[in-house]
C-alpha cells in the first residue's frame, strides 16, 4: 500500500498570512499533514513551512494540529 496524498484543503487565512495545507494517508492509515505559510502571496522559506507532529487517526486531526502549529509559528513572529 503507498501514501494516499489528500486534496489540498481551502487555505486558512491568519492574521496577514495564509496556512494552505497538503494532508496525507499513510500505509498503515493514519495521517500526517504539512503546512505552508505565504504572506502576501509570497512563500515563507525554513519554519514557515513544516508538519504536525505524529501521525493521526483522521485526516481531520491531522489537519487541525498542522494549523495550529502553523498559527502558533505566525505568532511568534
Amino acid at each position: 500500500m503507498h501514501d494516499n496524498p489528500a486534496e489540498s484543503a481551502t487555505p486558512l487565512d491568519y492574521k496577514r498570512s495564509q496556512i494552505k495545507l497538503a494532508s496525507r494517508q499513510q500505509a498503515d492509515n493514519t495521517w500526517v499533514c504539512q503546512y505552508f505559510i505565504s504572506e502576501s502571496g509570497k512563500p515563507q522559506i525554513g519554519p514557515g513551512t513544516g508538519q504536525a507532529d505524529g501521525s493521526f487517526p483522521s485526516r481531520e486531526a491531522a489537519e487541525l494540529a498542522a494549523v495550529q502549529k502553523a498559527k502558533a509559528w505566525i505568532d511568534l513572529y
